[in-house]
């Protein structure tokens, strides 16, 4: 291949969810990388190189520093590669009537109180005892406040031939 127009070709990206395609010249000696940063640069909106999924011909595009042509892009004379975004939405937290109210009207502030239904930490009966095969097992029906003990069952163990 000489130094002609040939030589780079136009790849056609086509994003999966919206179904928007962008068309980027860059040769298919460039590595997966450059690709991404110029698909994140491209109208299909400022996506990180690492929330990129490219596909080709079914496959999934991953090393990032091997070339395009050592990746299969351009077999078959097929340029079309298809974007999957990984990045989650990002959603405006303020509109342009928020920023016009100024009173602070809107405001509720709750205050949390110490509930005296809800046990504290440090009051919580202890699940296992301190032996190591002992399980306390406390029968919420009964009103009284007795533990019984329950040992589990011994565990067999069978030798491998």
């Amino acid at each position: 291949m000489g130094d002609n127009v040939s030589d780079v070709p136009t790849l056609t990206v086509l994003h999966s969810s919206s179904g928007s395609k962008s068309e980027i010249q860059i040769p298919l000696a460039a590595s997966l990388n450059v690709l991404k940063d110029e698909v994140s640069r491209s109208n299909l909106g400022p996506v990180d190189r690492q929330h990129q999924r490219l596909f080709h011909l079914g496959r999934e595009l991953k090393s990032g520093r091997r070339s395009l042509l050592s990746l299969g892009v351009g077999r078959f004379g097929n340029f079309l590669i298809h974007l999957h975004s990984t990045q989650p939405k990002t959603f405006e937290l303020s509109s342009d009537e928020d920023e016009d109210d100024d009173d602070d009207s809107d405001v509720v502030v709750e205050e949390v109180v110490a509930s005296p239904f809800i046990p504290e930490a440090s009051s919580a009966p202890e699940h296992r005892s301190e032996k190591r095969n002992e399980i306390q097992v406390v029968d919420l029906q009964e009103s009284d406040d007795e533990v019984e003990l329950v040992e589990p069952p011994p565990a067999r163990r069978r030798r491998i031939n």
